[in-house]
């Protein structure tokens, strides 16, 4: 006799559950672990809401993970979460986040439709992480959104500038925050007067100080790859005035 199909929707869309022995890949297929016939069965990677933010606190180097469009992060998402959009996560979340024991906790609204969140998780577990989850934030979280005027804001158009108009730009503007991505052992071979120094792979993690996203920032590596990478994390996550000087050696003497 042939398996039965059960479609059952939820945030994270429909998922097909058939028994008797089903494995499933949404947290709603629990509903059915009470029907005759089948297996008991769950989701682990699913989290509560108040378990999820328990988990934030606790761990000041958990992320939250937004990965829908840029366009939807901005008109309503979780306020500590980054956002990367869903299609650049396999080929830039090694970037991001190097660690693949850090806990990851991706979230979907119930509006969503689904959403991409559960892909994501289930991409990342391909991808060796080990903890990651995911959750429908509620009460306990906080949320942001951009005006509706910034949400249509143009953000493809990615501004590099030479060393020339970057000390420029510093010498006009002390304010001006120069943010180095390399790595400590690079920084400490030779910086910038007055740069910052987050390494790219600890920026996601680290966005909480850069907390004025109207702020003028130039971001600079050692050849461009990691500043490029800083760039979209930077701009996807609504900061809006981001320049990519791309290397380091390219500030004048």
């Amino acid at each position: 006799m042939a398996a039965a199909t059960l479609w059952i929707a939820g945030c994270a869309g429909r998922t097909a559950v058939t028994g008797p022995t089903a494995d499933v890949s949404s947290p709603e297929a629990s509903q059915v672990s009470t029907m005759e016939g089948y297996n008991s069965v769950y989701n682990p990677a699913h989290i509560g809401s108040a378990e999820a933010w328990k988990m934030v606190s606790e761990d000041s180097g958990a992320i939250v993970l937004d990965v829908r469009s840029q366009e939807s992060y901005l008109e309503r998402h979780v306020s500590i979460a980054i956002n990367i959009p869903f299609e650049s996560l396999s080929s830039t979340v090694d970037a991001y986040i190097p660690d693949k024991e850090r806990v990851i906790i991706c979230y979907c609204f119930c509006d969503d439709k689904g959403g991409p969140a559960l892909s994501a998780v289930e991409l990342l577990k391909g991808l060796g992480y080990t903890n990651v989850y995911y959750t429908e934030p509620g009460d306990e979280w906080t949320y942001e959104s951009a005006p509706a005027d910034e949400t249509q804001e143009d953000t493809s158009m990615h501004k590099v500038i030479s060393g020339e108009e970057a000390k420029k730009m510093v010498g006009n503007d002390p304010g001006i925050i120069l943010l180095d991505v390399r790595n400590q052992d690079e920084y400490d071979a030779g910086y910038i007067d007055g740069s910052l120094l987050i390494p790219v792979s600890e920026l996601a993690s680290r966005l909480s100080e850069l907390p004025d996203k109207n702020a003028t920032i130039i971001v600079y590596c050692r050849s461009g790859m990691r500043s490029a990478s800083a760039y979209k994390l930077l701009t996807s996550n609504g900061y809006k005035n981001v320049y990519d000087m791309q290397s380091y050696f390219n500030w004048p003497g």
